[in-house]
C-alpha cells in the first residue's frame, strides 16, 4: 500500500518528492494514488510533485513545509548525496563575505538541465544554474569555493577581508590543491587568478 511505503521512508513534515519515490507504479497512477490521499486528509500537498505527511507544530498549529527545504531536497542535497549548492551572494553572505541578503537566492546544481532558469517553490524564486561540474559529496565544499572565487570582486563587501575569510574557509573544509585543480579548468581564468591575486596557494598546499 502506498501510504504504507511514504510512513516507512517519511518522515512527517519532511518533503516528498514524486520523482524520488522508488515504487514500480506508473506516473500517471502514481499521481492519481497521491491526490487520493491527499483527498482523504492522510497526505498534504505543498506544490505540484511534492508532498508531506502532516504533523502539527509544538503549539498544536498544522506544519507547513519551508521552502528552502524543498529547494535544498531538489537542488542540493539528500541524506546521501550532495548534487548541489548555494551560488552568488547567497553563497557569499553564507561564508561571511558579504552582509547582502539577496531575495532570490542562486543555485547550481547537477538536477537541472537549462544553464539558468528560474523557478517559484511555494512563495519564494529560485535562481537555478547547471553546475559547470558534477557535484558530489567530496567535491562541493570545493566547488563552493570557486563559486566565489570566480565573481569575487563582486560578491565580497569593500570592508570584510575577504583573503582571510576564504583562508579559514579552506582550513576549516581541509581543502587542498589537488582537490582544487581537479575542477578548476571548468570555471573562467578569473578564477585562477583571484587564488593568486588572493594568496590562498599557502593555505591549498
Amino acid at each position: 500500500m502506498l501510504l504504507d511505503y511514504i510512513k516507512e521512508n517519511c518522515k512527517p513534515g519532511e518533503p516528498i518528492l514524486l520523482q524520488n519515490l522508488e515504487l514500480d507504479i506508473k506516473y500517471d497512477n502514481l499521481c492519481q494514488q497521491m491526490k487520493k490521499l491527499v483527498d482523504e486528509g492522510s497526505l498534504c500537498r505543498y506544490m505540484d510533485g511534492v508532498y508531506y505527511l502532516s504533523r502539527k507544530t509544538v503549539s498544536g498549529v498544522p506544519y507547513t513545509l519551508n521552502a528552502d527545504t524543498v529547494a535544498e531536497l531538489k537542488y542540493l542535497s539528500n541524506k546521501t548525496d550532495n548534487y548541489g549548492c548555494y551560488t552568488g551572494h547567497t553563497l557569499a553572505n553564507m561564508m561571511g563575505l558579504s552582509e547582502q541578503v539577496p531575495q532570490v537566492k542562486e543555485i547550481v546544481s547537477n538536477n537541472t538541465s537549462a544553464i539558468t532558469r528560474k523557478v517559484k517553490i511555494g512563495k519564494f524564486s529560485y535562481v537555478v544554474r547547471k553546475s559547470p561540474v558534477t557535484i558530489t559529496r567530496e567535491n562541493v565544499k570545493t566547488v563552493m569555493l570557486l563559486e566565489v572565487l570566480k565573481d569575487i570582486d563582486d560578491l565580497s563587501d569593500s570592508h570584510i577581508n575577504s583573503s582571510e575569510c576564504l583562508k579559514n574557509y579552506i582550513a576549516k573544509n581541509r581543502i587542498r590543491k589537488n582537490m582544487v585543480d581537479k575542477i578548476l579548468p571548468s570555471y573562467p581564468l578569473r578564477t585562477y587568478k583571484a587564488i593568486y591575486d588572493m594568496e590562498l596557494t599557502s593555505v591549498l598546499a
